[in-house]
Formats: C-alpha cells, sequence, structure tokens
C-alpha cells in the first residue's frame, strides 16, 4: 500500500470490502420504508458519516422531501469523497452544508433540523460526551418532533472482531444496547421496532491496510505480527459465528408520538 492510501478514509474503505454491510443494509431499508413514513423531513444532520455512501442511500430511499443536509465529519479526506458523492448523487432540491469537526465538538445549526443520523459512529464517542450531544439534540438542535436514527453494533462474543479485539487488549464496551438506554435516559422515545441488520466479516490474511485499520483503534504499540497471529487462529474456527457481524438499528423522537 502506498504511503499516500495511509489515510483514514482509504483504510476504512479497505476495510469495509471485507464485510457485506452495503447488501445487508439496502435489504434493511426496503423493510423501514415499507413501514415508517419520513416524507415530512425537510432537513437531516449526519454525524461521522465518512465518505457518506450510507446516508445518501438513506437520503434517496427515506426522505423524498428533503432539501437540506449537514454533514459532520473530523476527518478531512472523508469530507472532500462526501462533497463529491453528493455532487454527483445530484439531488434535487437538497442544499449541503459540509462540517469538518466531531460530533463532540458540533455546535448545532442556524436553526433546529428533523432528522439526526447516526450510522456506525458512536462506539468512537465516550459515553459522557454522547449523552451531552443526546441532551443538546432534545434541548436545542432537533425540531419538536424531531427524531435520531442510529445504527450501531450489538455483535455477540462469539463474534471473530469482538474476539479479536479483545484478545488484543481493546474492549468495546459501548454497544447499541448501552446507547440505547442513554437515548431513553435522555427525554427519547423509541418510534419503532429495532431492526437487527446481520451481516458477514472475514479479515483472514489481512492486508497491509486492514492491519493498519486495526491498528487506528489499537494503537501502533500491538505489532502486524501479533494482529495477524491473532486474526489466523480466530477466523480458523468453523464456526460460522465467528464471521457474523450484527448491528442494530433504532428510530427515536424527541417528544412523544402525538
Amino acid at each position: 500500500m502506498a504511503a499516500d492510501d495511509d489515510s483514514y478514509h482509504q483504510l476504512l474503505a479497505e476495510y469495509r470490502k471485507r464485510d457485506n454491510f452495503e447488501s445487508v443494509f439496502r435489504t434493511a431499508l426496503d423493510d423501514l420504508a415499507g413501514k415508517v413514513d419520513l416524507s415530512w423531513v425537510r432537513s437531516c444532520v449526519a454525524f461521522g458519516c465518512g465518505s457518506g455512501e450510507h446516508e445518501l442511500e438513506f437520503v434517496r430511499r427515506l426522505l423524498p422531501n428533503l432539501s437540506k443536509f449537514i454533514a459532520i465529519d473530523p476527518d478531512h479526506e472523508s469530507i472532500e469523497a462526501l462533497r463529491s458523492n453528493f455532487e454527483s448523487a445530484q439531488l434535487a432540491g437538497v442544499e449541503t452544508a459540509f462540517m469538518e469537526t466531531s460530533a463532540e465538538n458540533w455546535n448545532g445549526a442556524d436553526k433546529p433540523v428533523d432528522v439526526a443520523l447516526f450510522f456506525n459512529v458512536l462506539y468512537h464517542v465516550e459515553g459522557d460526551a454522547r449523552q451531552q450531544l443526546f441532551q443538546k439534540l432534545g434541548t436545542q438542535h432537533l425540531n419538536p418532533d424531531g427524531i435520531i436514527v442510529i445504527i450501531d453494533s450489538e455483535s455477540p462474543d462469539t463474534s471473530g472482531i469482538i474476539r479479536l479485539m479483545r484478545s488484543l487488549g481493546y474492549a468495546q464496551n459501548s454497544r447499541y444496547g448501552d446507547i440505547e438506554e442513554e437515548v431513553l435516559a435522555c427525554g427519547f422515545c423509541s418510534v419503532d421496532s429495532v431492526r437487527d441488520i446481520v451481516g458477514t466479516r472475514d479479515l483472514s490474511n489481512p492486508t497491509e491496510g486492514i492491519l493498519k485499520y486495526l491498528k487506528l483503534h489499537l494503537g501502533n504499540a500491538i505489532g502486524d505480527e501479533l494482529i495477524r497471529a491473532a486474526i489466523a487462529e480466530i477466523y480458523a474456527d468453523p464456526d460460522p459465528k465467528v464471521k457474523h457481524v450484527v448491528r442494530k438499528m433504532g428510530i427515536f423522537r424527541k417528544s412523544s408520538p402525538k
């Protein structure tokens, strides 16, 4: 891998090639589109959206009347890729704004929005900062009937990625269930039943890019050979659950449904 491919954006793209989230995400949206009406949504803020493929898919499928989209991400290259993706998507009538900052440091939009999207990002945010963000959304940044849409990991302990990270000293202490409790504690209520998004991920025979991406979470003190050995041992397990990756998607409303 060339030096200019070592950015977070490029490493994440390579890591994502090892799973089938794109496919199972689209299936989840198919199911959601038939059960939840979001045609009233006019404005949306998306946190940690990277290059934004999943957020764009959500907008296309579920937000037909969107007129304002605000993207929040701390990575410069990801923001530039997102800007390009939105230009290519040519979403008629949608005004966009791109802010290169973290979810924790976001100070809000010019006026409240209808929807906040958190797709596979909240486990990166510390618990106290998450709760502060939910409280600000509830009191300042969302319209009266505004909603939050959350997708995050709830993979079981048998999942290879959970086993791998724990074996290397990284414990993902916050999963979807923990995040859901925090949202409810901040005064939101569930709009629709939580959906499982079950896919697969196989990290066998990792590339240099996969190792670099993992080390972003583990810290560079852990050597490549140690990570390779742990991957080889865990993904040699014939149990199909090793390759299972479970995410959950929930929708929460700022105020009780009328």
